[in-house]
């Protein structure tokens, strides 16, 4: 059965990494960008954080560090380090990249998918009254994945992966960041 899962991830890759165009090209590059992500979850803390609760800006910057924290150690230790499963680009001939290296040896589980989906869960579930904003993070958790197989990185089973360890991750951080800031504002009210 795994030889069967391996066969059907290695042909879904194969179709992403293989349709490109150039403009495309530059949007997978630019998602999967470090300083991509800074502006979008700048953008996104500020838009949320100083219009919701602008005095307890501090709270969900905590979280979001967390989401980080945990998501991308997760995503090493717990997975990639004891799965050591190849990255396409390590195991596959026919691979393209653009404007990338291989990375590291391992790609399961995706960290940019378990990142990108850990910090979308925690707001999506923080501000749950703007649909707006869960929509659009969601599309860029999303997109952010896809990057990953097109520009060759990761298998779409890494990228799935990666996310499902993101959201759970997003939402157990939610759960005590919102558990801590119940417990303070008691302590603070008595």
């Amino acid at each position: 059965m795994f030889e069967a899962l391996n066969e059907l991830d290695t042909q879904w890759f194969l179709w992403v990494n293989q349709h490109h165009n150039t403009p495309l090209d530059w949007v997978m590059w630019t998602l999967s960008q470090h300083w991509a992500w800074a502006v979008v979850i700048v953008l996104a803390f500020g838009l949320l954080t100083f219009r919701v609760e602008p005095r307890k800006w501090w709270i969900p910057a905590i979280g979001i560090v967390l989401c980080f924290l945990v998501a991308d150690q997760g995503s090493v230790h717990l997975f990639k380090e004891t799965v050591a499963r190849l990255r396409p680009c390590h195991a596959l001939e026919e691979v393209r990249m653009f404007r990338t290296g291989c990375g590291g040896q391992y790609g399961f589980v995706s960290s940019h998918a378990a990142n990108a989906f850990a910090v979308a869960t925690y707001l999506l579930l923080r501000y749950r009254e703007r649909r707006w904003a869960a929509v659009l993070l969601l599309l860029w958790a999303l997109a952010t994945s896809y990057s990953r197989a097109y520009l060759g990185k990761h298998y779409p089973g890494d990228l799935i992966c990666g996310a499902l360890f993101g959201v759970l991750a997003g939402w157990l951080i939610s759960l005590a960041v919102n558990a801590v800031e119940k417990k303070f504002q008691k302590s603070v009210t008595k």
